[in-house]
């Protein structure tokens, strides 16, 4: 993920992507500012002025213009924190960018240095919905590693078998725990019912020739039965289950 795909996401266009610092949107709706992590003081960022020591770079007058624009307008601006390659470097070099959020920035004019204030941040992808910019033509939010999904997903029938239950065996395997888990010896969470919560689990799985009886079934605690399905001490639960079972009065 590089800085300009950031200004890419969130619809704002650098005035030379090789040299520009910042990017502002094409209806002015939205700024972004690049961010030095070890030019942080006080909770702001020096973005132009004496202190800001760049004189000369393209990037400099850029930079003016669009916090000018920004002051101007009241423009919303946010900021990128990048990671200098060498802070001691001049033109720096960017080694990472911290793209997960952005700084909500409020940017003032101080004499003839111009701040960023940094006021609240937002993770990306929750700027990048707020703002509507995801299309089908943002390839930036290809790089961001985000899903699209589809809003209008195929549906296909399946015809399968199943094997049926007997609800009674599970229905008296919970009843008798009462509500304690019989691996760990938990409570279960409190439901609306005034009944704690556990759910019946076959030690030996039906798929498995398991029987549907009381003596292969055990009330577990949510963790522990979905570390029986998917836990890598599975097989060893198991064993500790039939103990359980075996040891029931």
């Amino acid at each position: 993920m590089t800085r300009n795909k950031v200004f890419e996401a969130l619809g704002a266009k650098p005035t030379n992507p090789r040299w520009s610092w910042c990017a502002i949107a094409p209806d002015h709706s939205r700024a972004v500012f690049t961010l030095w992590e070890d030019e942080i003081k006080d909770g702001q960022n020096n973005l132009f002025g004496d202190d800001y020591d760049v004189k000369g770079r393209l990037g400099e007058m850029d930079q003016k213009r669009t916090l000018e624009l920004v002051i101007n307008k009241q423009i919303p601006a946010y900021g990128l924190i990048c990671i200098a390659l060498d802070v001691n470097a001049t033109p720096r070099s960017i080694k990472e960018i911290k793209a997960e959020y952005l700084i909500k920035l409020r940017i003032t004019k101080v004499g003839k240095s111009i701040y960023g204030k940094h006021l609240q941040q937002i993770h990306l992808i929750d700027l990048i919905k707020s703002l509507g910019t995801i299309n089908s033509e943002n390839s930036g939010l290809n790089d961001l590693g985000i899903p699209r999904g589809n809003a209008t997903p195929d549906r296909a029938l399946f015809s399968s078998y199943t094997v049926i239950r007997d609800a009674k065996v599970r229905d008296y395997v919970i009843k008798e725990s009462a509500g304690t888990c019989e691996y760990c010896g938990k409570k279960g969470f409190l439901m609306r019912s005034g009944h704690h919560y556990v759910e019946a689990h076959h030690v030996i799985s039906l798929a498995n020739q398991g029987k549907d009886t009381v003596e292969n079934v055990i009330a577990l605690c949510p963790d522990h039965h979905r570390e029986a399905h998917y836990g890598a001490e599975a097989e060893a639960l198991e064993v500790e289950f039939i103990k359980c079972i075996q040891q029931r009065k």
